[in-house]
């Protein structure tokens, strides 16, 4: 990562508002709002989807395995924001922690929440049509409002929060850090701005100055699950060519770890709910990891794996997702934790259902050195999983360990990572490159193909067919040539096929090896029982 006038009566500063979300959009229709949906009603050309979406998905031979569809409804934003990102991008830090809190209050009381998206997608389907896919006339209808709306609550957030002066002058500080034409906008920060066009504009301006891109990545908290989807589907599958035709969504729960006894506004049955039924309309384009954290079981009388073995019952679902970096290994932590683990990783077996997990040393809220996602944890699971259960799970450690980044644990997870592939316990381990941002620069293609090139040509690697494709968006959004990913991360393996004569690596990192974890050509899979048909 690198290191990175005033509506009346409206105001995110403090507790929970209590104006409702009927009296904001109210207070907005003089505004952006009406001016988007007057836009889109007078319009000589009909809202439509991007072309590629209608069509039906390849049989997932190119797939992310590592993405992320949430709003801020799903997310605690505040902690997350405070505890996890800022400390990884220390430029913006101080921006995100005076806004977190207001935005975690205006986001949970206007933007979409699973329930009330599970009853929108429900009127845009018609369950007698072959396929039950989105209609495209009436979904991009309504994909085209909604997003007007969202957008519009998103730049009246920005609004009320240039109106503070501390937020302005935190926003002046990043500038006078940015490229050489950043301090030029600081005039603009004098005053206010006066309009949520005007703010939006300042935003926008201040991302691409900045070099961080702050503003357009909080943009995504605001939107509905199935535009954050249909966004996905226009870069990767629309404009990058070979298009990414499958995505694996990865759900989160921090409830427990970050606001101990509190849930999100959209509580987490009913986000699997409304997941569930995007898979289903995407027809096998979207596939869905559940969220598992043993905090919350052992708070909450095993309300987490609950939570997931319910999951597993709706369409789509095909495995779970797990985040160490909350302060927990993924075992060897001591009772109950490991108790509360052993029976998550028992369910996993029992179901063959697939395991991913963030396994860099990244966006650890502990003080302390960011160790728990690392391989000695990884090691003590896989081993007490093959001994408990008599067969290695199936699991994806998220972004291999910081593999192609600076710091001192990227040089040392990967090899760890790797040995662990060639145990028994490991036969079924795999590792993604989700978020290496590092390839976004050309500059950087010698270092990266070469330091992969070594661990896939190491003695007895088992690399080649365990290493996968991943983006890591929405997260990823907070680099600012994002939507350049996937071609240059082609590019790179592209040169290491080269470098190493392994023919077909492409082909395998991009898609095959990705079919193997989830089990998608494995009888009794979660996977090839639960995947939507093509």
């Amino acid at each position: 990562m690198t290191t990175k006038s005033q509506p009346t009566g409206i105001s995110t500063r403090g507790t929970q508002p209590s104006w409702t979300r009927r009296s904001l959009l109210g207070a907005l229709g003089s505004g952006v709002l009406a001016s988007s949906v007057g836009t889109l009603a007078t319009t000589s050309r009909r809202p439509s989807l991007p072309k590629c979406a209608g069509s039906r998905a390849s049989p997932h031979q190119r797939i992310d395995a590592h993405l992320h569809v949430f709003n801020g409804t799903d997310l605690q934003i505040a902690g997350f924001l405070k505890r996890s990102v800022a400390p990884e991008y220390p430029t913006v830090a101080p921006l995100l922690k005076l806004i977190a809190d207001p935005l975690q209050t205006f986001v949970w009381a206007f933007s979409p929440t699973a329930e009330g998206e599970l009853k929108r997608l429900n009127g845009l389907t018609n369950p007698k049509a072959e396929g039950k896919g989105f209609l495209p006339e009436n979904t991009a209808s309504a994909l085209a409002l909604d997003n007007a709306e969202t957008d519009a609550q998103y730049a009246q957030f920005l609004l009320e929060q240039f109106q503070r002066e501390d937020v302005r002058a935190a926003l002046g500080d990043i500038l006078l850090r940015g490229r050489r034409d950043a301090p030029a906008l600081l005039p603009r920060l004098k005053q206010a701005p006066r309009t949520p066009t005007e703010a939006r504009a300042l935003a926008g301006d201040a991302d691409r100055a900045g070099g961080i891109p702050i503003f357009d990545y909080l943009s995504r908290y605001f939107s509905y699950r199935y535009a954050n989807f249909f966004a996905a589907i226009e870069q990767f599958t629309c404009r990058d060519l070979p298009p990414i035709d499958t995505f694996v969504a990865l759900m989160v729960d921090f409830d427990e770890p970050l606001a101990p006894g509190t849930e999100t506004k959209s509580r987490i049955s009913q986000q699997t709910t409304v997941v569930s039924k995007i898979c289903e309309l995407s027809r096998g384009r979207l596939v869905a990891l559940a969220p598992y954290c043993p905090f919350k079981d052992l708070a909450r009388h095993g309300a987490s794996l609950k939570n997931v073995t319910e999951a597993w019952t709706k369409p789509g679902f095909v495995g779970a997702k797990i985040y160490p970096p909350m302060e927990f290994k993924p075992f060897d932590n001591g009772q109950p934790l490991d108790g509360a683990l052993a029976s998550f990783y028992h369910e996993c077996i029992r179901h063959d259902a697939v395991v991913a997990a963030h396994a860099g040393p990244s966006l650890c809220i502990d003080s302390g050195p960011c160790d728990a996602p690392g391989p000695p944890g990884w090691q003590k699971a896989l081993d007490y999983v093959l001994k408990a259960e008599k067969a290695p799970l199936r699991v994806n450690l998220g972004h291999y360990g910081g593999v192609l980044g600076d710091d001192a644990r990227s040089t040392k997870w990967p090899e760890g990572f790797l040995a662990l592939m060639a145990k028994p316990s490991g036969e079924r381990l795999y590792a993604d490159l989700g978020y290496s941002s590092q390839v976004l620069k050309s500059s950087n293609d010698k270092y990266a193909i070469q330091r992969l090139s070594d661990l896939l040509t190491s003695s007895g690697s088992a690399l080649p067919s365990r290493l996968l494709y991943g983006s890591d968006w929405l997260m990823l959004g907070l680099e600012s040539r994002w939507r350049n990913y996937t071609q240059r991360m082609q590019t790179v393996i592209q040169g290491v096929e080269q470098k190493t004569g392994m023919n077909g690596l492409g082909l395998r990192l991009f898609g095959g090896n990705a079919r193997r974890w989830l089990g998608l050509e494995s009888t009794g899979s979660l996977a090839s029982r639960n995947t939507v048909s093509l």
